[in-house]
C-alpha cells in the first residue's frame, strides 16, 4: 500500500506456457506462432503494450487424453489466411486508430521485444490409469462395509431425516457426516458443515443421548415451497421441551460474499477469511467446509452467482487457493472446493444439462480449479448436480479419473453434492437422478447425504458384478485417508 508520493517497483512473473489454447482435435495445449502483446495500464479501459513476445513456430506444451464428449457445433477459430490487401488495411485501420486513442505507434514500435522458441519450452505428455495403493486395513473389510464407507452417513431405520441430509448427530445443523459403522475398523466419522459466507449451522441447539439436534428453523428452512408436504411436516416439527433440556445459541462469522472477496483482488486478505472459518470449525468440531465455490459467472442470471468469484478463471481459481490456505492452516480442517463442473445455472439445479465444447470446457470451466489445486492443496472436490453433455459429472470417470486426477494432479477424496430426494422426486424427468453405485465406479468416493436406497442400490451393483471390488477398495482408501488426517482430535 502506498501514501501519497511514494513510488515501488513491482516484479511480475508469468508462465508463458500458462497462455496456451486447447487444440480439441489433437487433445492437446499448444501456444500458436505469431505475436503476444503484453499491455500494462492502472484500469483495463487504460492500457499500453509493454513488450510483445514473437514465437516463430507452434509450440505443443501438454498432451492429454481426449475427453468422450460428443457436441454438434464447433468453437470460433480466427481467420488463418488473409488476402494481402485485407491484411495491409486493416493493419492501417489498427494503426490510426491506436495512434488517435493512446498517442502511441504500434506496439511493435515501442514495447520490449522479446523473441521465444520452441526450446524455451518443455512439452508435458499425462500419464494416466496409475495405480492407487490400496490401504492394508480397506483390503480386510466386505463388500458391505466397503459400500458403506463411500456412503454418507444415514438413519438406518430409512427415516426422512435421511433423505433430506440431516442425519448428522454430531454438530447441530451440520450438512452431513460420514459413516460411524467403521470407528472399529479406523475410519473417523469426518463432520461437514456448509458454506458459502462462513459456517452455516443451527443458531438454536441441544443436545440429548442421541446426539446433537438442531432447535427451531433449520438449515433448508427456505425451501418449503418446493418441498414435498411429508417432508416439510416433518421438517417443521419441534422438540417437545423435558425436564434439564437446555437450549444452546450457536453463531458463527458471516463472511462477505465470494464476489466481493474477489473484487478486493486480495489474497491476503481472502486467506484471512479462510482463517476465520478455520478457526471457527476447530471450535465447533467441524472437519470439512463445504466451500469455497468456484464456478464461472457466465451468466446474472446464475442464483448462485453471488458465492462465486469471478467470470475470469484465474481470479477464481487464486481466491480459492486463498482461502483454502486460511483453513487448512488448521489443524483437523479441510475445505471442498465446488462445484465440478461448469455448473453455471441454478434453474432446474438437478438435472439441467451443459452443453459445452472440450475446448471451452478446458479453457474456462475447468481451469479455476486446476489454478486452486496448483496452488493450493484442498481436502476434498465436490462433484456438481448438473449433467455435461448428456452425463451427470459425478458418474463421469474422464472427468474424475483423468482431469481431475491424472492431469491436474489431486489426490484427495471426490464426493457428491447432495443429492436428495432421489427418485421419490424426480422419477419423470429427461434425466435419471444420479446412481450411488455409478458414481463409485466413476472414481466418486463419497455420495452424499446418503440414504438406505443409496447403500443398497450400490451394493446391487457390487453383487451383479458391474462394479468391481477393487474400485472400491480405492475410494474407501482414499476416505480412509483423509479422515484419519482430519480427525486429529477424536484419534488422541
Amino acid at each position: 500500500e502506498l501514501q501519497a508520493g511514494e513510488s515501488a517497483t513491482v516484479n511480475i512473473e508469468f508462465q508463458m506456457s500458462d497462455a496456451v489454447s486447447y487444440d480439441s482435435e489433437k487433445a492437446r495445449y499448444i501456444l500458436e506462432a505469431g505475436e503476444y502483446i503484453l499491455r500494462l495500464g492502472s484500469s483495463s479501459t487504460k492500457t499500453e503494450p509493454v513488450a510483445v513476445i514473437k514465437l516463430e513456430e507452434k509450440v505443443i506444451v501438454r498432451k492429454v487424453r481426449k475427453l468422450r464428449d460428443v457436441t454438434n457445433f464447433t468453437d470460433w477459430k480466427p481467420e488463418t489466411l488473409v488476402s494481402a490487401d485485407a491484411g495491409k488495411e486493416e493493419s492501417e485501420d489498427t494503426c490510426k486508430e491506436e495512434s488517435e486513442d493512446t498517442g502511441n505507434e504500434k506496439p511493435e514500435d515501442t514495447a520490449v521485444q522479446i523473441s521465444l522458441t520452441p526450446d524455451d519450452f518443455s512439452m508435458t505428455t499425462v500419464i494416466y490409469d496409475r495405480e492407487c495403493e490400496i490401504d492394508p486395513v480397506v483390503q480386510t473389510l466386505s463388500e458391505e462395509e466397503l459400500v458403506c464407507a463411500g456412503i454418507g452417513a444415514y438413519d438406518s431405520r430409512g427415516l426422512i431425516a435421511s433423505v433430506i441430509g440431516e442425519s448428522g448427530r454430531t454438530v447441530a445443523g451440520a450438512a452431513g457426516e460420514t459413516t460411524s459403522l467403521l470407528h472399529e475398523k479406523g475410519f473417523p466419522t469426518v463432520v461437514m458443515a456448509d458454506g458459502p459466507a462462513g459456517l452455516r449451522l443451527a443458531r438454536l441447539a441441544y443436545n440429548d443421548e442421541k446426539g446433537a439436534h438442531s432447535y427451531g428453523p433449520n438449515s433448508i428452512s427456505g425451501m418449503d415451497d418446493y418441498l414435498p408436504k411429508l417432508i416439510r411436516k416433518w421438517k417443521n416439527r419441534q422438540p417437545k421441551m423435558k425436564p434439564g433440556m437446555v437450549v444452546k445459541e450457536q453463531y458463527a462469522t458471516a463472511l462477505p460474499i465470494g464476489t466481493a472477496i474477489a473484487q478486493s483482488f486480495n489474497t491476503e486478505y481472502a486467506k484471512m477469511c479462510g482463517d476465520i472459518v478455520g478457526d471457527e470449525m476447530e471450535r465447533f468440531g467441524i472437519h470439512l467446509w463445504l466451500a469455497p465455490a468456484l464456478n464461472i459467472q457466465r451468466s446474472i442470471l446464475c442464483g448462485r452467482n453471488f458465492e462465486y468469484y469471478s467470470e475470469d478463471p484465474f481470479v477464481s481459481g487464486v481466491m480459492a487457493a486463498a482461502i483454502t490456505d486460511g483453513v487448512q492452516e488448521h489443524p483437523g480442517c479441510g475445505t471442498v472446493i465446488k462445484h465440478f463442473a461448469a455448473n453455471n445455472q441454478e434453474t432446474n439445479r438437478y438435472n439441467n444439462n451443459s452443453m459445452v465444447s472440450e475446448r471451452a470446457l478446458r479453457e474456462i470451466y475447468l481451469r479455476g480449479f486446476e489454478i486452486c489445486l496448483s496452488h493450493a492443496k484442498p481436502c476434498a472436490v465436490m462433484t456438481s448436480y448438473n449433467l455435461l453433455n448428456g452425463t451427470h459429472t459425478s458418474e463421469r470417470r474422464d472427468l474424475i479419473e483423468d482431469v481431475l486426477r491424472s492431469e491436474f494432479g489431486f489426490e484427495g477424496v471426490v464426493m457428491t453434492d447432495w443429492i436428495t430426494g432421489g427418485r421419490m422426486l424426480y422419477d419423470s424427468v429427461q434425466y435419471p437422478m444420479p446412481d450411488a453405485g455409478r458414481v463409485a465406479k466413476a472414481g466418486g468416493d463419497l455420495f452424499m447425504p446418503g440414504s438406505r436406497a443409496d447403500y443398497k442400490r450400490c451394493l446391487d451393483m457390487v453383487r451383479s458384478g458391474h462394479l468391481g471390488r477393487k474400485q472400491l477398495e480405492i475410494n474407501a482408501t482414499r476416505i480412509r485417508r483423509m479422515a484419519r488426517k482430519l480427525a486429529i482430535k477424536e484419534q488422541q
